[in-house]
């Protein structure tokens, strides 16, 4: 079968994978993450064949994709945003940054991206209660402590 988005570097990575794990369920997520940073999100499209070439079913590969904050599944923007909103965060502001972002960005939480910019989501957790209320933008993480609207200002303009 001829794959699209699953490349042949792709491929073999993910073979690399199947020869550590007994049960090729296994290794969705370690494949997932190897679609989601060559394309940036995950469509149904890289589901599918990802599912096609496991051979495990679709519905199976669409339960973990949505399970996970990780996994950004909108196309419309080239960088995504996660803001965490679990009760650290909010205790210390997430509130606060996720006004900011919307200001600064234009585009409002959670909802699609205008201008193809930025894409901002709110997420239950990210793993990094100890610099609450912290965010992502892409795969890099920022301490929002003590963050002004200047501060991220700044951080903003690294991804034109």
């Amino acid at each position: 079968m001829g794959y699209i988005y699953i490349t042949e570097d792709i491929k073999e990575k993910i073979d690399r994978y199947l020869e550590h794990f007994p049960v090729k369920d296994q290794a969705i997520i370690q494949s997932l993450h190897l679609i989601y940073s060559k394309y940036r999100d995950i469509t149904l499209e890289h589901m599918q064949e990802l599912s096609d070439y496991l051979q495990v079913p679709l519905a199976h590969i669409e339960g973990i994709v949505s399970f996970y904050d990780m996994f950004r599944v909108k196309r419309g923007a080239r960088h995504h945003i996660r803001v965490c909103k679990n009760l650290p965060c909010h205790v210390m502001g997430c509130k606060k940054l996720i006004e900011l972002f919307e200001k600064l960005t234009g585009e409002k939480a959670n909802q699609e991206s205008k201008n193809g910019r930025f894409y901002i989501e709110t997420v239950e957790c990210i793993g990094a209660c100890s610099i609450a209320p912290a965010f992502m933008i892409d795969d890099d993480l920022y301490d929002g402590t003590k963050i002004t609207e200047g501060k991220l200002n700044e951080i903003l303009s690294k991804y034109t």
